[in-house]
């Protein structure tokens, strides 16, 4: 419900830009504030070849204010909101089938860190249904306050294949587990967590020095995990006992603080030689506004050049881009760098 003065009282306007993806036809944006009184501007991407950057982008023109006069009277005015399962269920059942069956055959892994549940929201940047839907997963680095909008989001990301894991960020919190058994009654209630949210597996850090902490959580993490649940490691994999390193899916190096290329490969080699982890199982972190270097000295932003080497270095199992939320805002689409990573690592077909 909008509440409209005269004209001389409140301007809304709103101003569209719109690319339309291959489909039979295009789809509307649907804007909600529902949750934190913000737009929220639902995106429909080709599933094909994982390509996300031929998406829908809108630009709003926010609401300007003037002084109103007494005489101005206030009316309300209804205003229905058309989620995209709303305007065409058939459409949208058709478009989610394919992203699923794309996120089910072999391409590059795209996996991303989400700050989600912030205290104070700001924008659909701290929602997981507005990621980019060729996402393959995502990990919530706030998932000790999964929240009911959390919850709702949840079935958004089955529909489209997303995977959601519960980080447990040991290495910044290892101070909290004094002693084993205040660790093991934590991942206790992470393991009850994941079943009772529906949540698709479990993402770790850890201390290199706390070898039986590290021990004991991919000890409760493997026995928890069911059929089709994931379990990553973000960090150099000899901080795992040999033992442990095959019950990982995935690892994704600690790469995202380098600043060279060739540092980049040191680490991949280390990985693969010494530590013996298959290169698909690897992936290249980056932050998404952080600048990488090239053999040349060249800079580029590390999440364009980590994809590139994802390629040139294996291939690897695909790219882990940490601190997404920061991408959302671009003037030609949202997460417009992440989308042209899965771009360059799974080209539209």
């Amino acid at each position: 419900m909008w509440n409209r003065a005269h004209a001389v009282c409140l301007t809304l306007s709103r101003s569209t830009s719109r690319t339309t993806p291959t489909f039979r036809r295009p789809f509307k944006r649907s804007v909600q504030s529902n949750r934190t009184a913000t737009v929220r501007a639902t995106s429909w991407e080709p599933a094909y070849g994982g390509i996300a950057n031929r998406i829908t982008s809108n630009r709003y023109e926010y609401a300007t204010f003037a002084a109103c006069n007494d005489w101005t009277e206030m009316e309300t005015v209804d205003s229905k909101v058309e989620k995209p399962w709303e305007q065409d269920p058939a459409l949208w059942a058709e478009y989610t089938a394919a992203l699923r069956a794309y996120k089910q055959s072999e391409h590059f892994i795209v996996y991303a860190r989400l700050h989600n549940s912030p205290e104070k929201a700001s924008s659909e940047q701290d929602f997981m249904r507005c990621l980019p839907d060729s996402l393959d997963i995502v990990t919530l680095t706030n998932a000790d306050n999964f929240s009911k909008f959390d919850a709702e989001d949840m079935d958004v990301m089955r529909e489209k294949g997303t995977k959601v894991l519960y980080q447990v960020d040991y290495a910044a919190r290892a101070e909290e587990f004094a002693d084993m058994q205040a660790l093991d009654a934590y991942l206790d209630r992470v393991v009850a967590a994941v079943a009772a949210n529906g949540m698709d597996g479990y993402s770790f850090t850890t201390d290199p020095l706390a070898t039986d902490a590290t021990a004991r959580i991919v000890e409760k993490f493997a026995a928890a995990k069911s059929e089709g649940q994931l379990l990553v490691f973000e960090g150099n994999p000899l901080s795992l006992a040999a033992a442990d390193r095959p019950k990982v899916d995935f690892i994704a190096l600690d790469t995202e603080k380098l600043e060279n290329v060739q540092e980049v490969k040191l680490q991949v080699l280390n990985a693969t030689g010494y530590a013996g982890i298959a290169p698909e199982k690897l992936l290249l972190a980056a932050e998404i506004s952080a600048p990488l270097l090239d053999e040349d000295r060249t800079e580029f932003a590390a999440v364009d050049e980590m994809s590139r080497r994802v390629i040139e270095f294996g291939p690897l199992g695909g790219l882990a881009a940490y601190n997404i939320s920061e991408d959302y805002y671009h003037a030609e689409m949202n997460y417009q760098t992440i989308r042209g990573a899965i771009q360059t690592l799974n080209p539209a077909k």
